[in-house]
Order: C-alpha cells, then structure tokens, then sequence
C-alpha cells in the first residue's frame, strides 16, 4: 500500500500536467481525476465527488477546483484543541 504522502501522486501530477488546458475549457469547475485520467468536470464539488463514488468506491481519486491561481486552504478541527486539554 502507499504511503500517506503518496497516496494521490499520479492524481495531483495529472492536474498539473493538464492544467493549462483546464483552466483554459474549465476555469472555475471541478475536475474528477482518478490514477492519470481526467474523469470528468462538474459544475458543483459534490457532483464530482459523487460520481467518483459511483465510479471507484472507497478508494483515493482526487476532485479540485480548476482555478488558474490556487487559494491555499487550510483546515483545523477542534480535536487538536482536545488532545491538548487531555495532555494538560
């Protein structure tokens, strides 16, 4: 099994390979990449990830957002708050 860090790697290089041409036929959509195919572009993320479910099930494949400059997001969760206190 692949490690964690490599786990979408063929994923994120298709994006990259093909992003020029995304952003140019799809600016603002979201793109369905599964290994090195480009599955599809939806619309709505939740249409993207729905049909990757369909298609591929529990198994990692990659939906994001086509945008020519990326917004960086970061993401925390009240866990992290959490296991502090416990530490305390």
């Amino acid at each position: 099994m692949k490690n964690e860090k490599d786990l979408l790697k063929e994923e994120i290089e298709t994006y990259y390979t093909e992003k020029r041409r995304l952003v140019e036929q799809n600016n603002g959509k979201f793109v369905l990449i599964k290994k090195k195919s480009i599955v599809g572009t939806y619309d709505a993320q939740t249409d993207a990830i729905r049909d990757g479910i369909t298609k591929f099930g529990n198994t990692p494949f990659l939906v994001k957002k086509i945008e020519e400059i990326e917004t960086p997001q970061n993401f925390t969760s009240n866990l992290i708050r959490l296991n502090e206190l416990c530490l305390q």
